[in-house]
């Protein structure tokens, strides 16, 4: 007989700085060329969807921040989990400044 390892099922939020963040973002790739804005949200839902299925699969920034970064473009999606939530709080470009990071970590948690 084998052994199964429980699965924990996590849940993922999006809060409303990091939608804030996506829209903006979107709207950005949007303007340099049509259609650029629509694959930026797949890359970013493909990396929520691993990020869902495994969060701890991504490095931790500090005791609580997991980053995690998005394919084909320059970003990085930034979240902590708390039990069985995946709290999402941050799609920020790679050249952002880190303490931003953290003040907003601060005002989620």
């Amino acid at each position: 007989m084998h052994a199964f390892k429980e699965m924990k099922i996590y849940k993922l939020i999006i809060n409303p700085f990091a939608e804030e963040d996506l829209v903006n973002s979107k709207q950005y790739f949007d303007e340099q060329r049509e259609g650029l804005g629509n694959e930026f949200v797949s890359e970013v839902k493909k990396t929520a969807k691993r990020i869902e299925q495994n969060p701890n699969q991504f490095p931790k920034q500090n005791a609580q921040i997991h980053k995690a970064n998005v394919d084909r473009f320059p970003f990085s999606i930034f979240f902590y989990i708390k039990d069985l939530i995946i709290n999402v709080f941050a799609v920020f470009h790679t050249s952002r400044n880190p303490t931003t990071i953290k003040q907003r970590y601060k005002s989620t948690d």
